[in-house]
């Protein structure tokens, strides 16, 4: 009865522990930290303070590819991102396609007899990885890329009306005003 007793109360100690130790657990909403709202701030800039990019988009931009850099407002390298993306996901269904027909199945390390088949298959799995990096290239460009962009604009106008930057701690990638590079900060709530 007393272990029983010692591992309900430590599982309740570490649900406790980790309840209070979140990362970034608010939803990110820049009203809450400019109040009031500064005079002359345009609609635009407000769009670009309420603008953050979490795991919701990410997952989104997972499957629509561009989707980050359409939400940030630059759709040309959103069109762009969906450019490479499809034409990644186009050569990789044409090598499935084509090793298909050659051996009536998708395995790519299959033994076959003709030298020709042979070389069509190593074709495929060239093409195959080619259009899975492109994928994944292109996600990746656009997460990175894009939280940087949201970042960036929300700094731009953070700066311009003198807002203090210790009130916009996130997990997330940020833009160094100084160095005019990005950077990546951490902040963890205990």
């Amino acid at each position: 009865m007393k272990r029983i007793l010692f591992f309900v109360v430590l599982i309740l100690l570490i649900e406790n522990i980790s309840g209070q130790v979140s990362i970034s657990s608010e939803k990110y909403n820049a009203v809450n930290e400019i109040k009031p709202l500064p005079e002359g701030m345009t609609y635009a800039e407000f769009q670009k303070i309420q603008r953050y990019v979490d795991w919701k988009k990410i997952t989104v931009a997972a499957i629509l590819p561009g989707y980050i850099h359409f939400y940030s407002a630059k759709p040309e390298i959103g069109w762009a991102i969906f450019g490479t993306r499809l034409i990644g996901s186009l050569m990789m269904g044409f090598a499935m396609y084509d090793q298909y027909k050659i051996s009536n199945a998708l395995d790519f390390a299959i033994d076959i007899n003709s030298e020709a088949d042979q070389s069509r298959t190593r074709n495929n799995a060239i093409v195959f990885s080619t259009g899975l990096v492109l994928n994944m290239l292109g996600f990746a460009f656009d997460w990175a890329h894009g939280d940087w962009v949201v970042e960036s604009e929300r700094n731009q106008v953070y700066f311009k009306y003198g807002i203090d930057e210790e009130k916009r701690k996130l997990l997330g990638i940020s833009y160094n005003s100084e160095l005019n590079t990005p950077e990546i900060s951490f902040s963890l709530k205990l």
